[in-house]
């Protein structure tokens, strides 16, 4: 894998990433960096995948619709850009947020979800993601057959604990995003991924949550270096690709305790719903125990939990080189995460030449989903009755405009009016055959007709 430095693909994304990816004590040891690889589904899924992909990771499409994919052609190689196309819809390209339309096609597309599946790149990977919008139709309907294969696949890597080195990140939609169809897709893909987790089939879950981007606006929109303003969604997709980035950095550090490659890859492992934040901007007075509950607690654009209580967890503390850190910082930094996490936590205490305040990273896999859920499942009843109140006044709307009599108006029932037989020059000649007194005409008897 290429340095950050060499790494001309970042773009906007190098604005938002920590100094220390771009520290010699980084680039030095990059040939220990986890190897992932990547699969994005759908529309959605694969513009996460395609932040991802910046990063160097070998990453794969799927999509019915040839044209959402187009969009990376920069990125991602046309021979892993798969179009998932329909014998049984061939005039679809797309499935119009139907999930389950989208299930019926990947169930048809099987083989190429095995393919992919059993790729040397997924196959030889410390670690494989999966991405995915869970309102949409394409990618979420895609999801059961993608996860099933590649849980059997990824099995042959399991990690101590029979973990299974196979992560989801997905998307829920906001309160913005009318109607019933995309709460009724996002329910039922957290209701599959529950049950593979309960199931132990995959590891952790990564939850991005669109609700959080209503204030981006607000703040200070990311621009590009040629001034282009970031949209929200792209910004919460680079987010995400730059904290999984920036963790998977973390064992290439050494200090006074490491987090090493296998605790990274089997906290990531372990089967559940993950948070990742980072905090850059703390002070040697600030109140640590408040630090650490905001860092786990609070994230922009990641979803937020009832419980901080976790089956799994580490924390890294990262210092400028120019300075060491007071024992006391890192002692209660240990103490105040495990005791809010009320899990054993791994710690990774380092210093960096390019870090330049104390900076903290907090990872935590949860046993329960999101608190967003309990909300869609409430927006999903009021758009069902939006939607069941629309239907009714429609046909309120109709009955008030008295058109009852021309129901049977376009019918087969109605009396037919007599077809007008066309006529021929045989026609003529029969005539003449039949009524010998019937008049000849000829070119000057029609002279008199005036135009």
């Amino acid at each position: 894998m290429k340095t950050m430095t060499e790494n001309n693909k970042l773009g906007a994304l190098k604005a938002i990433l920590s100094e220390h990816l771009f520290s010699k004590e980084v680039e030095n040891e990059m040939d220990r960096y986890p190897t992932q690889a990547i699969i994005g589904l759908g529309q959605g899924g694969g513009r996460i995948a395609a932040e991802l992909s910046r990063f160097g990771h070998p990453t794969f499409l799927l999509n019915s619709s040839k044209s959402d994919m187009e969009e990376h052609n920069q990125l991602i190689p046309d021979s892993h850009r798969i179009v998932t196309s329909s014998e049984e819809f061939p005039e679809l390209e797309g499935t119009d947020k139907n999930a389950q339309l989208g299930y019926e096609i990947a169930v048809e597309n099987k083989k190429k979800y095995q393919q992919v599946a059993i790729a040397d790149e997924i196959q030889d990977a410390e670690f494989v993601w999966v991405c995915v919008s869970l309102g949409g139709g394409t990618g979420n309907g895609a999801l059961k057959v993608a996860l099933s294969y590649l849980s059997r696949v990824r099995e042959a890597r399991k990690l101590p604990g029979d973990k299974i080195p196979l992560g989801v990140i997905c998307s829920l939609p906001s309160s913005d995003e009318r109607g019933s169809q995309f709460r009724k897709n996002a329910l039922a893909g957290i209701s599959l991924l529950q049950s593979m987790v309960d199931q132990n089939q995959i590891g952790s879950i990564l939850v991005i949550d669109n609700e959080r981007m209503n204030d981006y606006y607000e703040k200070s929109p990311l621009k590009t270096n040629g001034g282009h303003q970031v949209d929200a969604k792209s910004y919460s997709n680079m987010v995400v690709s730059g904290l999984i980035a920036e963790i998977s950095s973390i064992p290439l550090l050494s200090g006074r305790s490491v987090l090493d490659k296998t605790e990274l890859l089997s906290t990531l492992s372990t089967p559940g719903w993950l948070s990742i934040s980072r905090n850059n901007d703390i002070k040697t007075d600030s109140n640590l125990s408040g630090v650490i509950d905001m860092l786990f607690r609070n994230n922009e654009v990641l979803a937020e939990y009832d419980s901080t209580s976790a089956v799994n967890a580490a924390v890294a503390i990262m210092y400028p080189s120019s300075r060491n850190i007071e024992p006391r910082i890192a002692d209660d930094v240990y103490k105040f995460s495990s005791d809010l996490l009320e899990t054993k936590v791994n710690l990774s205490i380092s210093n960096n030449s390019r870090v330049k305040n104390l900076t903290l990273y907090g990872i935590a896999v949860l046993p329960s989903p999101p608190t967003r859920i309990a909300k869609l499942n409430s927006e999903l009843q009021e758009w069902l009755q939006i939607e069941e109140d629309r239907k009714k006044a429609q046909k309120e709307a109709a009955a008030s405009l008295n058109l009852g009599e021309f129901d049977d108006f376009f019918s087969t029932k109605q009396d037919k009016p007599q077809r007008r037989k066309k006529l021929s020059l045989d026609d003529f000649e029969e005539s003449d055959e039949n009524n010998q007194n019937a008049k000849r005409f000829t070119p000057s008897s029609l002279d008199d007709i005036d135009f």
